[in-house]
């Protein structure tokens, strides 16, 4: 038999089975789902693996997660445009960490939820909320870093293919200067033959006369 404490916190995790892109991070998941109310973790699987594996996101009370299951089964709610499908969680993921749940064959919480209910329950409550904030404020620190090594990738991305682009101007403008030229001296030749001509038309004519 469960402990009181337990079955008081079943069905406070919902299943993220369609949604999550490439694109989706922690950061804008949990920014989206605070909407329902405190979302106490939640988990987005590296991208290699998100084709196997399903983000989910845990509430700290059943009401706010039934919420947010509601609406996502009513077609509203969106994750960067992507509308997002859910289910209540009923077990662990493939890729375990801190925050993921222990307790197989439940969607309860892990050992993590059972070491702050203890804390609390004897009066450490205090220490728990210090230890989730410090661990929000870590994994916000890490989600910023990572957006901003995505940017810099993309930015130096960018600033290859704005290289290539004018590499390939300047050889075009390259190719139509010696074009020009060629184009310029052809006719210069031209000229100078036809002058020629006229010059040798011209002696030919006063040769012709002066033999007369």
């Amino acid at each position: 038999t469960l402990p009181p404490f337990v079955a008081a916190m079943s069905k406070q995790a919902l299943n993220l089975i369609q949604g999550i892109t490439q694109m989706s991070s922690r950061m804008s998941l949990k920014s989206m789902f605070s909407q329902f109310g405190e979302v106490t973790s939640c988990w987005v699987p590296p991208v290699e693996a998100r084709k196997k594996e399903t983000a989910w996101v845990k509430f700290n009370t059943t009401a706010q997660a039934e919420a947010a299951l509601m609406s996502c089964e009513a077609g509203q709610v969106f994750l960067d445009g992507v509308k997002v499908v859910a289910e209540w969680r009923t077990t662990p993921a493939k890729t375990q960490d801190s925050r993921d749940f222990d307790a197989k064959g439940s969607n309860l919480f892990s050992s993590r939820d059972l070491m702050i209910e203890r804390m609390r329950s004897q009066g450490g409550g205090d220490r728990g909320r210090d230890r989730d904030r410090r661990d929000d404020r870590r994994d916000d620190r890490r989600d910023r870093r990572d957006d901003r090594r995505d940017d810099r990738r993309d930015d130096r991305r960018d600033d290859r293919r704005g290289d290539r682009r004018d590499d390939r101007r300047d050889r075009r403008d390259d190719r139509d200067d010696r074009d020009a030229r060629r184009r310029s001296s052809r006719s210069r030749s031209r000229s100078r033959g036809k002058e020629d001509d006229k010059k040798g038309s011209k002696k030919r004519s006063s040769s012709s006369s002066s033999s007369s």
